[in-house]
């Protein structure tokens, strides 16, 4: 992840934003207000219920966001926001959603995702 993000904001972009593949909650609109939320922060996080995030936008890379961090475990979002704050980078968050990380977490999110995207 550190490495697309140096690319992209050594390429000349001034934010990057981040996503997970496993977050049906993750809406455009909440995307974009992760860059919007750029605009007046150094960073900004999508906390996932499971203690993780699901989305990550910075306005520049920094190794120390991705290194040393227990992934998958329930104390990523805290690491990550304990990196943030000794960069004394300025962070705000986005409402806490629900990723898919097992066949449990899918029965339990099916039938509210169902429901809002109207295949129910």
């Amino acid at each position: 992840m550190y490495n697309a993000f140096n690319v992209a904001l050594n390429d000349g972009c001034d934010q990057l934003v981040i996503i997970g593949s496993d977050c049906p909650g993750l809406t455009v609109d909440l995307i974009q207000r992760a860059f919007v939320c750029l605009r007046e922060y150094d960073s900004v996080l999508g906390p996932a219920a499971d203690g993780g995030y699901y989305l990550l936008g910075v306005t520049s890379p920094h190794p120390s966001l991705f290194t040393g961090k227990n992934w998958s475990t329930e104390t990523v979002l805290e690491d990550t926001l304990v990196a943030i704050r000794s960069l004394n980078w300025s962070v705000t968050t986005l409402p806490t959603l629900t990723d898919i990380d097992t066949v449990d977490d899918l029965r339990q999110i099916r039938p509210d995702w169902l429901i809002e995207t109207g295949g129910a």
